[in-house]
């Protein structure tokens, strides 16, 4: 999202502008009229924390019942929380706290003899994350496009490269009468390497199918997408109450976060000037419905 890092053209607070940029970073707009029409819309996602959430649940819900008619024993429509967003950056951290462990340099106070099986631990432990929370990341539902699949294999060849390295040029510095610790730790090192690059085999597929982002994610979760209409519905019932709700409550709120979001979208150059202009005449929706494309 082109707009996405650039000061507030109306004075709001930091952690509104992140959420109407995640929104618009992954909304796919067909054309200008389209972007235009969704700005009320996304002003009421950014405009509380908790609405995005309370939307993503109708979502899941409608798909989820649509689903269990299909098949009961369907599997079950992941959804994606703060936690989960928090695991994933954990996820990072210790992949790259194993990493760090034993690329330092030979002078380092850690000595690669005790650094090598707490190393494998956190890459094993950071790989067994990445796969636990792969459903959610898949139907865009953790962090939309801004957690591609190449995460994965990023990750996967660092750590087969560290292991390659340890092998290869420091082994030496290992005592081989006492090694089993260290060679657990290589070995759970170059295994989580070669998960992580399977990981991101099977993650790619979902990458390429469209359905992280856009009007798709909506309903890509769905086993028939002649369902959709019936998931669509059902947010149009959320939209009806959730829409009206947030003018009573806060009308003047709503207004400066929607002129925020028409600012955006200009400098995403997905609307003109002369668009921004005219969309900031728009009235409040008579009737408030989920986006259709």
């Amino acid at each position: 999202m082109a707009g996405s890092g650039h000061r507030s053209a109306t004075g709001l607070d930091d952690r509104t502008l992140g959420r109407i940029d995640l929104v618009l970073f992954d909304a796919d707009y067909p054309d200008a009229k389209a972007a235009l029409e969704d700005a009320w819309r996304v002003a009421v996602l950014a405009s509380d924390a908790r609405m995005r959430a309370d939307h993503e649940r109708a979502r899941a819900a409608a798909v989820r019942a649509a689903n269990e008619r299909r098949d009961p024993v369907a599997a079950r429509v992941r959804t994606s929380t703060a936690l989960h967003r928090a695991l994933l950056g954990v996820a990072f951290l210790l992949g790259t706290v194993a990493v760090a462990l034993i690329a330092t340099p030979r002078s380092n106070p850690i000595a690669l003899q005790d650094a090598l099986l707490p190393a494998g631990l956190l890459a094993v432990t950071s790989v067994a994350l990445l796969w636990w929370l792969e459903p959610r990341r898949a139907n865009g539902s953790l962090w939309g496009s801004r957690a591609p699949a190449v995460i994965h294999l990023i990750f996967g060849i660092l750590w087969l490269l560290a292991a390659a390295g340890v092998l290869i040029f420091r082994w030496g510095e290992v005592d081989s009468y006492q090694a089993l610790p260290e060679t657990s730790g290589l070995t759970m090192l170059a295994c989580a390497g070669a998960a992580a690059i399977i990981l991101w085999v099977h993650a790619l597929r979902a990458d390429r199918s469209g359905r992280q982002t856009g009007i798709a994610r909506l309903t890509g979760d769905l086993l028939d997408q002649q369902d959709a209409p019936e998931v669509f519905d059902a947010l149009d019932r959320w939209w009806s109450m959730a829409g009206s709700e947030a003018m009573r409550r806060d009308a003047a709120r709503m207004r400066t976060v929607r002129t925020e979001v028409l600012a955006r979208l200009r400098l995403a150059t997905l609307i003109t000037e002369r668009d921004e202009r005219a969309g900031s005449w728009a009235p409040v929706p008579a009737r408030w419905s989920e986006r259709r494309r």
